[in-house]
Order: structure tokens, then sequence, then C-alpha cells
């Protein structure tokens, strides 16, 4: 992807000019700290009803200007921004404060937001917003951001990018209290202007950064969103991210907010993994993830160590474990060793409790062989800073951690403290001279923060190109559909036919067009048999009567045919044919299927299958083109996994085949694109040997071009 051209602009412009300056509104803020922070170009006020502001000249119209703007900041209302942008003399870089850009809907504000896409686009001016509270850029000493207790920025390893305007302040101000200054402070607002995105891929760049926080409520575009985090993962950067969509409400509430769609965070989670992308669920956990990340290198798993000298630290680290996701494992043997050779009164474990206040030659042992242990993914010691000077052999100790963290550790090691405390004076002062250890607070949270920032180390997607029967497959869809608009339900029969192209396994059965084939077709199948309508009107024919099971003899079928024909007329449902197949037994119903997140697009669904699908919330979800290692995961995510492994004696099922069907899924997901609305293959009966799927429904979208089908 291309960063948009005037993007350096916006983050280093030549000057700065402040449209609709007034006491009376941010501008006041604004100058004041482009003042406070040394701005090195010029800045210039406008306002055609003064002549001087704050011993300033003020000019009526950007054309008075004595030179050429460069960055706008838009103190004026909605169709004033507009207007003002439409004859912008040339400015590169925007600042767009006001809302009014479809937030929530309204029709005025979504023509607005349209007018807006135009000029924009037109005029190349990278903006920020709007509905937002502007920028600040430590290395440019810029800030557009109306916020008189902002510290200032400057060149390091923490940026922070929010669509919400106060929480550009709050999460500032959270960020410093790990005592980290930020190098980027970013309200994106309704992104209508720069997205998230276009601000990470030009981030990813920045040699000093490390980690790029970020409050979403909603992502414009995913495709771009996750290829700019796989540049960042790529450069050694992290980005770390809490994201709204936990529930409908909050869904809701997003888009009454920034007026864009926020999708589900399973969908999310499918992608985000796969670009290196964090989720986490609160403020405080964002903010906690940067204190380790701006100066550890990310777990390479779960598994972690803690050093303790209180039993009743360890006791809490046991019971948190669970819960945060994290793993105290064994320990090597050679580990047990060098940990009774540092400590000969301790018990060697992967929580160490050490008993005692231990000298620092015995300290540094003791981290360094939990560190070395290759079980260990990284290392938790609990300390708490000492309020006043006095405990010499506590700061010691923290000191020499801290430089041989900084030297020798490759692996993250942290100090964390069992709760979060307020800092006196001198606690701030001895954290601000360890420069090299990563302080987390609380031991819930820690825990939570490694669990979440471990890597996923899989091997990079490979998808494979389309086949020649698949694409005449697509190609024959795209024409039966040139002309029309809107979701379309596939019969089964039209649905199975194409999931079978996508290695999905089926039971043995034949659509036939009446009664009499039907009894022919059920004794070359053989008993017991499923008798079903083919109908598109129905998409979920067992809620419609139209499925008959257990169907034992030829008397059984004719009279199974002639109920579903009579139902189908009941519904003025138009009857296709008649699907015989035979009634398959043993092993365990499960779900799978494409799902269309509004956010994110397709993501491949798997889940317990049959009636439970919908009582039971048991559902993981991967991305497009998955493969069989990602699929199989996902499998074992499940609690129905325990049922798959052979629960209570029965025999284990086929799990490399219902893998197989979701490698297949995820294909078809790429191969269709936007053709492609949705898939339902429920059940899927996964046996001891083979997973076959026994209901399939395929829903086309609306009228667009596939990735493939022009091809």
């Amino acid at each position: 992807m291309s960063v948009p051209d005037n993007i350096d602009a916006l983050l280093a412009p030549r000057n700065i000019v402040l449209v609709g300056a007034s006491d009376r509104n941010w501008s006041l803020r604004v100058h004041e700290n482009l003042q406070r922070f040394a701005f090195g170009g010029p800045v210039y006020l406008v306002n055609p009803n003064r002549d001087r502001l704050w011993d300033k000249p003020c000019y009526r119209t950007l054309a008075d200007l004595p030179e050429a703007p460069d960055h706008l900041a838009l103190f004026v209302p909605a169709e004033q921004t507009l207007d003002i942008l439409d004859d912008a003399r040339g400015a590169r870089s925007a600042s767009l404060y006001a809302a009014g850009f479809g937030e929530g809907g309204e029709t005025h504000g979504l023509e607005r937001a349209a007018r807006l896409r135009g000029i924009l686009s037109r005029t190349r001016i990278a903006a920020v917003g709007p509905n937002c509270m502007g920028l600040a850029v430590g290395r440019s000493r810029l800030s557009t951001i109306p916020d008189e207790q902002l510290s200032a920025l400057k060149p390091g390893p923490v940026a922070v990018l929010t669509q919400s305007g106060m929480l550009a302040q709050t999460l500032s101000r959270g960020v410093e209290s790990t005592g980290h200054s930020l190098a980027y402070l970013i309200s994106c607002g309704n992104q209508i202007g720069l997205t998230f995105a276009d601000y990470i891929d030009r981030l990813a760049e920045d040699n000093d950064l490390r980690v790029v926080a970020c409050y979403a409520e909603a992502v414009p575009d995913a495709e771009r969103f996750f290829a700019a985090a796989r540049k960042a993962k790529r450069n050694g950067k992290t980005v770390v991210l809490v994201k709204i969509g936990g529930s409908k409400a909050a869904r809701q509430a997003a888009l009454a907010h920034t007026g864009a769609m926020a999708g589900g965070h399973a969908a999310f989670d499918a992608l985000a993994q796969e670009a290196g992308v964090v989720r986490v669920d609160s403020l405080e956990d964002l903010v906690e993830a940067v204190a380790l990340l701006a100066r550890a290198p990310r777990p390479r798993g779960k598994r972690v160590a803690a050093l303790t000298n209180s039993g009743a630290i360890k006791s809490l680290l046991t019971e948190a474990a669970d819960a945060a996701g994290v793993v105290f494992p064994t320990l090597s043997e050679t580990t047990h060793g060098r940990l009774l050779a540092a400590i000969p009164d301790a018990t060697p474990a992967s929580i160490y409790d050490t008993k005692k206040t231990i000298s620092t030659d015995q300290y540094l042992a003791g981290v360094r062989a939990l560190h070395d242990d290759p079980n260990v993914d990284a290392v938790l010691v609990a300390e708490e800073l000492p309020r006043a000077a006095g405990i010499d052999r506590k700061i010691n100790n923290l000191r020499a951690l801290d430089k041989w963290i900084a030297t020798e550790a490759v692996k993250p090691v942290a100090i964390f403290s069992p709760i979060t405390l307020s800092e006196s004076a001198y606690m701030h002062e001895i954290r601000a001279e360890l420069t090299g250890t990563p302080w987390l607070r609380d031991l819930s949270k820690s825990l939570r923060v490694v669990a979440r920032t471990a890597m996923h180390d899989l091997p990079a997607l490979q998808p494979g190109s389309i086949t020649p029967e698949r694409r005449a497959a697509l190609q024959q869809l795209q024409r039966s559909r040139a002309g029309s608009a809107g979701p379309q339900a596939l019969s089964e029969a039209a649905s199975k036919q194409i999931l079978s192209l996508y290695g999905v396994t089926l039971p043995p059965e034949e659509v036939v067009p009446g009664i009499e084939e039907a009894e022919r077709a059920a004794a070359r199948i053989g008993y017991p048999v499923v008798l079903k309508a083919v109908s598109a009107d129905v998409p979920h024919k067992s809620d419609a009567g139209l499925v008959l099971l257990g169907l034992n003899d030829a008397a059984a079928v004719r009279e199974a045919a002639r109920t579903i024909t009579s139902r189908c007329a009941a519904i003025n449902a138009r009857l296709e044919g008649l699907l015989v197949a035979r009634q398959m037994s043993g092993g365990v119903e499960m779900a799978a299927g494409i799902h269309r997140d509004p956010e994110m697009g397709p993501v491949i669904m798997v889940s317990l299958g049959g009636v439970w699908l919908e009582v039971f919330a048991d559902s993981a979800f991967g991305p497009p083109g998955l493969d069989l290692v990602r699929a199989k995961t996902m499998i074992a995510s499940l609690k129905a996994s325990q049922l798959l492994a052979g629960y209570r004696g029965a025999p284990a099922c086929d799990v490399d085949a219902l893998a197989g069907i979701l490698v297949g899924l995820g294909q078809m997901a790429l191969d269709f694109g936007d053709a492609l609305d949705s898939v339902d293959v429920n059940p899927i009966l996964v046996r001891p040997e083979g997973a076959y799927a026994l209901d399939g429904l395929v829903v086309l979208g609306s009228n667009k071009t596939a990735r493939e089908a022009a091809q």
C-alpha cells in the first residue's frame, strides 16, 4: 500500500494557519501549545472579524496570507470547513475539528461527508478528522491538540492513535504515568480524512517507534489496516488496540459517535492475529501493554516464570494464571540446578519464591536462570519501589537488573507491582533512572498483558489459485446474477454442488424431479434415507417441515414426497425437485461456514452444529485462505473439541476431515470475494472416518465482480 502523498506535510508542516482564531474556541489553547513546544514554522491567524489577536496580525482570508498555507487548523462549523477546503490555496494538510459529517446517520451530515471525501480526493489534502481534536508530533514540535495540560512530545518508542478526542488526553496521561513520553498523539475522529491504516503505514517507517497504541471504534478499510499492521510487524513494531464491537449496543454506540459501523470481536481477532495486531479489553491493559512493549520484545508464547519473595504473591499468581491465559511451566533440570546453586534454601519452580530479600548476585542469578530456561517465554519479577531512600539492597538489585535487561536479555523481563500504587517523588525518581526495565502495575493485569501480547508463530498463509472448474462455476453464477441486486440464496442442491468443488464431502444423495424417481433413488442409495425439498425459496427447510427423516422403505418415501409437495404448495414455495440422501448417524454434529462481518469482510467459522449452534456460544473464527494448521487450531479452541476427541469412551472423530472442510471454505472465500454473502454448512457429521455435510446453504452477494471471475 502507498502512503497518501501529503501525510508528511501533516506530521511536519512548513506553517500552520489557525482559521477561525478566537479567544472563544480551541484555537487559543492550540496557539499556546505551539508556542510552548516551540513549533519551528510560522503560525498565522485568520478571522475576518479581527485585525489583531494575541499580539499578532489577523488575516481576513487565506488569500491575504504572506505565503501559501501549508496546514489548516479549522475552528469553524462543518459547512464552513467544506467551503474553506474547497479553495484551500494549496494547503497540503489540515486538522478538521467540526462534527456534523454523518455521525448517527443524519442525512445532511452524510451528504457533507460525501462532499468532504470528494474535496480531499481532489485536493490531496492530508486531513486528520473530522470530529477530532487534532494531532501532536514530537519530532516536528507540532500540536494542534487543544489540551493545556498536554506534555511536550519527543521522538521515542510510543505513538497513540484514537478515534475519541477526549481519550487522546486520557491515553497521553496514562502512557506518561508509565514513564514514557509520546512521539505521536493523533485524534483520528471519523477518519473521512486519513485512516488508521494511513497513519500506521507511515509510523511503521519511524526507526524510534516500537508500539502504536490505538482506541478504535471502526476500521474503515480492514484490508489496508492489516496490511499496514503487517508492515509495522516486519519493521519490529506492534499495533496494540482497544476495539469496540464486543456487543450489539457497543456497535450501535460507535455508529452514533463516528458514523461508522463496528464489527464483532471474533471477526476482528481472526484477521488481527495474522497481522500481528494485539487486541486488549480495556484502556488500562492498553497502557500496560505499552509499558511492556516500549522496552521489551513480544513474548514468544504464554509460558511465564516469576520471581518473588512472598508466598502470598506465589499463591495469587497461581490463582490468576488460568483467567489471564498464561501457563507457569515445568522448568528444565538444568534450571533447577542453577536455582539451587543461587539460593540453596529456596525451592526451584517457575514461580520462584526466594522467601526473603536476597543479595544482588543471587537476585541476578535467579532471574537469569528463569530467563534462560527453554520452557519460559517471559519473566516477571515482583517488586515494590521504596517510597523513600534507605533501602539500598533493593535499589542495588534493581539497578543491576536494569543493566542486565538492557544489555543481555533476549526475552521480555519485567518488574510488576502486586497492585497499582501512587508514586512518591522518590519512587518516580528511581523508576525514571531505570530506563531499560518495563514496569507493570497490578498482578492480574501484568499476566493478562503478557498473554495478549504473546506472538503466534504460524507459517505465512499460502492460499492456492482458483482452479478452472471453480472459475467456471463462479462465472456461471455471475452471469445468472447479472442485473440482480441484493443477496440471493441458492437451493441446497446448487449450494452443495459448489461446496463439493471445495472438498466438502457429501453423503450419498441424488436430486430427482418427482415421486417415482425418489423411490428409485432411495433403492440405489440404500435405506434409511432422508427426503428434502429442493427450493431456493426456503433456506431453512427444517423450520418449514420440508425435511423428513427415517424413511425405511418405498412406501415411506412416497408418503414423504407427497407431504413435502403439499407443504411447499401451502407456503407458496417453488419446488424445484426432491433430494434423497442416505441417513447417516454416529459421530458429532458440527457446523462451519463463511460469515461476512460488516467491517472485516469474510471470515471462516466453525462451531458445534445441529440445533446447538445457536444455543451454545462455542464458535471459532479464522482468516480466508487459512491452512490446516490454523484450521486445527480453530477446532482445538472449541469446547466441542472434547467431543471430537472421544468423550467418555466414544470413538475419536476425524478432525483432519473437518479441518479440510474449513480450508476449502477459506479458499472459497478468496475465490468468490464480494460475489459471496455467506455460507452455512450445518450440520457436518464428523465420524471416526470422514466428515459429511448433511446440509449446505450458499448465499450470493450483491452483483459485484469477484476476485477471479473476470479472469
